[in-house]
């Protein structure tokens, strides 16, 4: 069931999602900068080219969130043709449970993508997946240079404390020494999901 004209309208806006935010505020401002910051003008023609309305349902305290909603915000402040509502996923159980990654997790964000028609064009869940190669790639890197620290090879819930800590900081770290890299396979992820669309459209024409 799509997410109606009427719910839509009742989405937070950007600004109001910003000034509900209790965590990761300063984080979340640095990487919307930084979105800002690799929007093209190409990016500004394909997203801009017919009313594209967006549903985010996103928390402040997940990290894919405060990584990936922050492009999707910079891109609709830079294209007034879109139109952004952001749901809290856990007061939203019901729109979330539409998007379940891999059919049984609340991952999150989500983002679903609306023509001017209310036609839903695609959506998209939590990271791209070759950003999760990558991390699950730099986590092996991790533990062979690490071997010292106890338990390292056991599933990230089995670890002793210590370790859990460590492998988290390195993860932490190598997400946004790659942010922008990511941004970009994101943003193209998403403006595949429109530039898609349109061409088969007009091909139907």
């Amino acid at each position: 069931m799509p997410v109606s004209k009427e719910r839509f309208a009742q989405g937070l806006t950007a600004d109001e999602f910003q000034a509900r935010m209790t965590r990761n505020q300063e984080r979340y401002e640095a990487n919307l900068a930084a979105a800002a910051a690799i929007i093209t003008d190409d990016d500004r023609r394909a997203f801009g080219a017919r009313p594209l309305s967006i549903v985010a349902i996103a928390e402040d305290w997940c990290t894919d969130v405060i990584h990936f909603l922050p492009v999707v915000v910079a891109l609709s402040r830079e294209v007034p043709s879109i139109n952004l509502r952001i749901f809290l996923r856990d007061e939203n159980p019901d729109l979330i449970d539409q998007y379940l990654n891999q059919g049984k997790y609340r991952s999150i964000p989500v983002f679903v993508l609306y023509d001017a028609d209310w036609n839903e064009l695609g959506h998209f869940i939590e990271r791209p997946a070759a950003m999760t190669e990558a991390m699950a790639r730099e986590s092996r890197r991790f533990a062979m240079e690490h071997p010292e620290l106890p338990g390292i090879n056991r599933s990230y819930e089995n670890m002793p404390e210590e370790t859990r800590n460590a492998v988290r900081a390195n993860s932490s770290r190598w997400r946004w020494e790659t942010m922008d890299q990511w941004n970009r396979v994101f943003l193209d992820e998403l403006r595949a999901i429109v530039e898609g669309n349109a061409s088969a459209e007009a091909a139907g024409e």
